[in-house]
């Protein structure tokens, strides 16, 4: 939303092994087809629900203003194939294919073969995105071997109930540092190979510093509630948002964007819209985000 490059370059060097990472953290091992059912209920059914609906939009309206060559039959493959390249009609979906991979595949690995056996196997595959450039494959299967080793990683933290700093001052401060020396490399775009694991790392490192000074917040807690709906809907809906308010003001969408004021507006008009949609469907129809309709 913000198009400011050195902080969206900031931003982007951790926010996804982050999302990984804290899904890791909340990992419990089950059954493999159990396992399996249940993302499918929470992640492959809303992946499909919402991409079919943005993908009608996007085909009658949303295509006519931007420049894409893809036809709707293009699209509507790229949805099954949840290939990032293909997903131009809403490209932050591409995570939810991902991701569905990448979970039930560490669960498949801890029950054939244990903890110790999935541990390895996650650090394998991240060496091999490092030394092993692979194509587009689909469900996101080759940047599955980018972040299971933050998955792995917080399932390993989570295990042992792991706080990185007790003393506060010492986190603060270690948390300063750190942000500091992630900027600097993403600045300086030392963000690849190697490199972009040690940024990431680093990144998510302060985060969970700054995380242990935060209580049980209920305006967090609903953004959590909520983020399956954020994620599949806040692109499409922030486009909106910004061409409505270029118009009156006068100016292309682009420097909206470039504003940081009027991109903090943007922000908080998008994640009300997000908020009013989940409201919505979780009373009409729970399943589009995986919940069982609540019985009175």
């Amino acid at each position: 939303m913000y198009s400011n490059q050195t902080i969206f370059n900031w931003l982007y060097s951790f926010h996804m092994p982050l999302f990984f990472l804290a899904a890791g953290w909340v990992y419990k091992e089950k059954p493999v087809l159990t396992d399996i059912k249940r993302r499918t209920q929470t992640i492959v059914i809303p992946y499909f629900a919402f991409g079919i609906l943005l993908l009608i939009y996007w085909q009658l309206i949303e295509r006519k203003f931007r420049d894409s060559d893809m036809s709707f039959l293009d699209a509507l493959a790229g949805l099954f194939s949840g290939c990032y390249n293909n997903l131009d009609f809403n490209i932050h979906l591409w995570f939810l294919p991902c991701f569905f991979v990448t979970v039930a595949l560490f669960n498949i690995l801890v029950n054939l073969g244990g903890r110790k056996i999935s541990y390895i196997a996650s650090a394998l595959m991240s060496l091999i995105y490092i030394l092993l450039p692979m194509p587009e494959f689909p469900w996101g299967f080759n940047r599955v071997f980018k972040y299971i080793g933050f998955y792995a990683v917080g399932t390993v933290l989570a295990r042992r109930k792991a706080k990185i700093i007790d003393k506060k001052l010492e986190a603060g401060i270690t948390a300063i540092v750190l942000f500091g020396l992630n900027f600097f490399l993403s600045f300086r775009n030392l963000t690849s190979g190697i490199m972009w694991f040690v940024t990431a790392f680093i990144g998510v490192t302060a985060i969970i510093l700054v995380s242990q000074f935060i209580n049980k917040n209920g305006i967090l807690q609903y953004f959590g509630r909520i983020s399956l709906i954020v994620l599949c809907i806040h692109g499409p809906v922030y486009r909106i948002v910004v061409k409505i308010i270029s118009i009156p003001l006068h100016m292309s969408t682009e420097a909206v964007r470039e504003s940081f004021l009027l991109a903090m507006i943007v922000v908080t008009v998008t994640m009300f819209i997000c908020s009013v949609t989940y409201e919505i469907v979780i009373r009409t129809a729970p399943w589009m985000v995986g919940k069982k309709r609540i019985k009175r």
